[in-house]
């Protein structure tokens, strides 16, 4: 049989002891100053400092105004008792109970609620607060978006895009009545391109201030403020018709300027590629000319940086040649269709001028065959096209048709 151990050599419960032995001497030495310490030194008296006051209404009501805001609780009871709920009072809620009582100004007992003991007296300093209570409200308002700073120099600001349309705005009748708007502020200064925010909505009165008490739901927005460039670096393209005098063709065209800026809306600038000038007529011109040609608006309200272009056409000597072994290639084929042709290349005689003719290679001259319209396993009799540089022109080929069959 087991001896039972001497509690007294039992170091945890020696420590135990001393702790409580020292926290009771603790209170007993410095309840004087704070509390008052009972006839005897088995109770005590202690005062729990500063606590918060919550007021608890039903959900549509809310507390305006309170008085006070923190509350004293007095503690009396035995020393050890007292000394737990001091180590414990974290826990401790001073409550104004305001669920049974309507719109007005109020005054509702304060009681102490999550104690950790029931063994000790618990007295709220003071023992009644008053409460304003209205009743709690709300109305749906649509956010105003103001864009704060400046983009860079040059760039649009469309207008901006909020994740939601409207916000609830909720909280004592009296004080949403004084809200005027809610507004949210995004900063783009210095931006270079599109910004997005989650910013916060505020409830503002009509000279601007926030209204306090008041809540928005949601409490933030996500808001886009497009940013863009309508202001595009746009191609100037030229174009002849007609045929010059004698033995001479185009062979240079030249713009002034080569590019120019085009302003407008974002959305139709941003896919401009390029402005084609109006044709220029070389008909009976037996040499090179500068001609001013005016600059066609690109889309109604375009502003463009100049409205006329310098063009100059340059004429060259005539000449003809034929070059052999063009090739011909095939386009438009279907993935996994075999496509067999009769030629895979022609001779082309084209015209042009004699400068540059003389410097033309087959592989600058591209014969092809458009097969997209095969069925397939069929046989077909298909007309050869031939894609040229500019200013060279087709005058023949000496084989202008080719046999196509297609199979697996």
């Amino acid at each position: 049989m087991k001896k039972r151990g001497n509690w007294l050599q039992n170091n945890n419960f020696v420590r135990l002891i001393s702790l409580v032995m020292g926290v009771a001497l603790w209170i007993i030495v410095n309840s004087s100053p704070n509390g008052q310490v009972s006839s005897g030194l088995a109770n005590t008296t202690q005062v729990l400092h500063n606590v918060p006051l919550e007021v608890v209404t039903s959900p549509n009501m809310v507390a305006v105004t309170q008085s006070p805001a923190r509350v004293n609780i007095s503690i009396t009871g035995s020393i050890l008792d007292v000394a737990t709920v001091q180590a414990e009072s974290s826990g401790i809620r001073a409550v104004a109970n305001a669920l049974s009582v309507r719109t007005g100004i109020h005054q509702v007992p304060v009681i102490v609620e999550n104690v950790p003991t029931s063994s000790v007296n618990y007295a709220p300093q003071p023992n009644a607060a008053v409460i304003d209570l209205q009743a709690k409200v709300g109305v749906s308002v649509k956010p105003e978006i103001q864009v704060v700073g400046a983009a860079r120099s040059g760039l649009t600001v469309d207008r901006p895009i909020s994740s939601v349309a409207r916000v609830l705005v909720s909280g004592p009748d009296t004080m949403v009545r004084q809200v005027t708007g809610v507004t949210a502020r995004v900063d783009i200064a210095g931006s270079g391109q599109s910004v997005t925010r989650i910013v916060p909505v505020l409830p503002i009165g009509k000279d601007g201030r926030v209204i306090p008490e008041v809540t928005c739901t949601p409490a933030t927005i996500t808001v886009t403020i497009p940013i863009r460039n309508p202001i595009h670096r746009v191609r100037l393209v030229a174009t002849t018709v007609g045929t010059p005098a004698g033995l001479r063709v185009v062979s240079a065209i030249s713009i002034q300027p080569a590019h120019i800026l085009v302003q407008g809306a974002s959305r139709v600038v941003d896919g401009l590629a390029n402005i084609v000038l109006p044709p220029i007529n070389v008909s009976k011109w037996s040499g090179t000319q500068t001609v001013q040609v005016p600059i066609p608006s690109p889309f109604p309200g375009a502003h463009l940086s100049t409205p006329e272009a310098q063009v100059t056409v340059t004429l060259a000597p005539r000449d003809m040649i034929t070059v052999e072994d063009v090739p011909i290639v095939l386009v438009g084929k279907k993935a996994g269709v075999t496509y067999t042709v009769s030629a895979t290349s022609t001779a082309v005689t084209v015209t042009g001028p004699a400068q540059q003719l003389s410097a033309l290679q087959p592989s600058d001259l591209v014969g092809y065959v458009n097969v997209s319209g095969m069925k397939l396993g069929g046989k077909a009799k298909l007309a050869v096209s031939v894609s040229l540089p500019q200013f060279v022109n087709l005058h023949s080929i000496a084989r202008s048709f080719v046999i196509v069959k297609s199979g697996k």
